[in-house]
C-alpha cells in the first residue's frame, strides 16, 4: 500500500469540502462591499475546515442582503446549508434548504441544492439477513476475513456485496477486499465501482482505489473516468486522484475535460495538490476567462504568491481575472500572499483593484497591514474604506484605530 501523507489527507479533505459541488464560488458574490466581505469570509472559513466560523459569516450575509440585496439571498441560504452539512448538522441544513426552495423557487442554485440534499440524507440500512446476526458481529465477522486465505475470504466478500446488507457493513468489505494479497482483489473493487446499484458504495470503491496508489488501480480509474458520463462520479475519482498524488492526471482532465464543472474540480485539485507549476502552464495556455479565474483561484490555494502577484500587476488582464488574483493572494495569506498585498496597494490604481486588496487582506486576516495603510491614507473616502475594513476584522487594531478618531473628534 502506498504511504499517504498528511498533507495529502488534510487536502483530500479539504477539497471534498470546499469544492463538492458544480456551483463556483465566485458566480454570485455580493456587489454591496459588506455584503462581499462576509461572502469571501464565508469562503476562506470554509478553505478552513471551519464550519462554525463559515455558518456564522452565511448568516450574517443573509441578513445584510435581506436588506439590500434581497434577490440575492438565495446564495447566503445555499452556502448556509453547505456549512451545515459540512459539520453533519443535517437535520438543521434541510430546514435551511426548504426555507431556499420555498422562498426562491427559481434559483440558480437549486440545482446544487438537490445536491446537497442527497449528502445531508443519510442512505437508508438494508437489513442484515439472518444468518449473519446484528451489523457489530457481522463487522467482527469481516474483520477476521483479512488474515483468511483470500481463496476462502473472497467468495464471502462478494457474497456480502451481492446480498442485502447495509452498505455500511458492503463498504467494509470492499476495504477488508483491497487488504487481501490476492490479484484479482482490486479487480473485484472495480466491479463494486461499475456496477453498484448504490452510488454512496460505488463513491467508496473509488477512494479505495486512489488510497491504494498501485499502478494497477490507477490504471482502473483511468478506465473508468474515461468511460463515464456522470459529472459527481468523475470529480469523485478525481478527488481519488489527490489522494493518490497523481498531478498528471489531474493536469490531463483540468486540459481536456468537456464538462465545465468537472473541469473547474480538476482546476481546484490542482490547487490541493500545490501543483503551482501545472497551474501556471495551465493559465499560460487557456484563454477562456472562466477557467482563468478557476486557475487564480487554485493558485491561492496552492500558495504560489508570486505567480498572482504578477497576474495582479498585468495590465494586459482583464480587470475581473486582477481582481481574482488579489483575492486568491488573501487565501493564500501566511505563504507570501499577505506579504504581496501590502505592496500591491499602492499600485492598484482603481476602486475595484484597490478594494480587492482589502478584501485580500481581510481575509488574510492581516490587520496589522491595514491599519498601517490606514494611518498613511492621505484622503477620507480612502480612510473610510480602510476604517470599514478595519472594523469588519475586529480585533485590537481596529479598535485603537476607532479610539484615535473619537480622540480627534472630541478635541476642540
Amino acid at each position: 500500500m502506498k504511504t499517504i501523507t498528511v498533507r495529502l489527507l488534510a487536502a483530500a479533505v479539504a477539497l471534498a469540502a470546499n469544492a463538492a459541488f458544480a456551483a463556483n464560488e465566485g458566480d454570485m458574490a455580493p456587489t454591496d462591499t459588506a455584503s462581499n466581505r462576509l461572502y469571501w469570509q464565508g469562503q476562506a472559513a470554509l478553505k478552513k475546515s471551519d464550519w462554525s466560523t463559515a455558518l456564522k459569516r452565511f448568516t450574517e450575509l443573509e441578513g445584510l442582503l435581506r436588506e439590500k440585496e434581497p434577490r440575492s439571498a438565495d446564495a447566503a441560504l445555499y452556502w448556509e446549508a453547505y456549512a451545515l452539512v459540512q459539520a453533519k448538522r443535517s437535520n438543521e441544513a434541510k430546514s435551511v434548504l426548504d426555507r431556499l426552495r420555498r422562498e426562491f423557487p427559481q434559483s440558480r442554485w437549486s440545482k446544487d441544492a438537490d445536491a446537497l440534499v442527497q449528502q445531508a440524507t443519510p442512505a437508508t440500512a438494508k437489513p442484515v439477513v439472518a444468518d449473519i446476526g446484528n451489523e457489530e458481529l457481522a463487522e467482527v465477522a469481516l474483520e477476521g476475513l483479512m488474515s483468511a486465505p483470500a481463496e476462502r475470504a473472497m467468495p464471502l466478500l462478494k457474497k456480502v456485496l451481492k446480498g442485502p446488507y447495509s452498505v455500511k457493513l458492503k463498504k467494509r468489505a470492499l476495504f477488508v477486499m483491497s487488504q487481501l494479497d490476492d490479484s484479482h482483489g482490486l479487480d473485484d473493487v472495480v466491479e463494486a465501482a461499475k456496477g453498484a446499484s448504490d452510488p454512496e458504495l460505488r463513491e467508496e470503491a473509488v477512494r479505495i482505489l486512489g488510497v491504494s496508489g498501485e499502478d494497477r488501480a490507477i490504471e482502473r480509474l483511468r478506465e473508468l473516468y474515461a468511460g463515464s458520463k456522470d459529472a459527481r462520479e468523475k470529480r469523485q475519482i478525481l478527488d481519488a486522484y489527490l489522494v493518490a498524488d497523481r498531478k498528471d492526471l489531474v493536469l490531463a482532465a483540468a486540459r481536456d475535460e468537456a464538462d465545465p464543472a468537472v473541469r473547474a474540480h480538476a482546476i481546484q485539485t490542482l490547487g490541493a495538490l500545490d501543483a503551482s507549476a501545472e497551474l501556471k502552464q495551465l493559465y499560460d495556455v487557456t484563454q477562456d476567462l472562466p477557467n482563468r479565474r478557476a486557475i487564480v483561484e487554485a493558485l491561492g490555494v496552492a500558495g504560489n504568491s508570486s505567480a498572482l502577484a504578477a497576474i495582479a500587476t498585468d495590465a494586459k488582464q482583464p480587470e475581473e481575472v486582477r481582481i481574482a488574483a488579489l483575492h486568491a493572494l488573501g487565501v493564500a495569506g501566511d505563504r507570501g500572499g499577505a506579504t504581496e498585498l501590502r505592496k500591491l496597494y499602492a499600485s492598484a490604481n482603481t476602486p475595484a483593484l484597490r478594494d480587492a486588496v482589502l478584501q485580500g487582506l481581510l481575509v488574510a486576516d492581516d490587520s496589522e497591514a491595514v491599519l498601517a495603510l490606514y494611518r498613511n491614507a492621505r484622503t477620507v473616502d480612502e480612510k473610510k474604506a480602510l476604517l470599514r475594513t478595519l472594523t469588519t476584522m475586529g480585533d485590537d487594531a481596529a479598535i485603537d484605530a476607532i479610539e484615535s478618531e473619537l480622540d480627534k473628534a472630541d478635541k476642540p
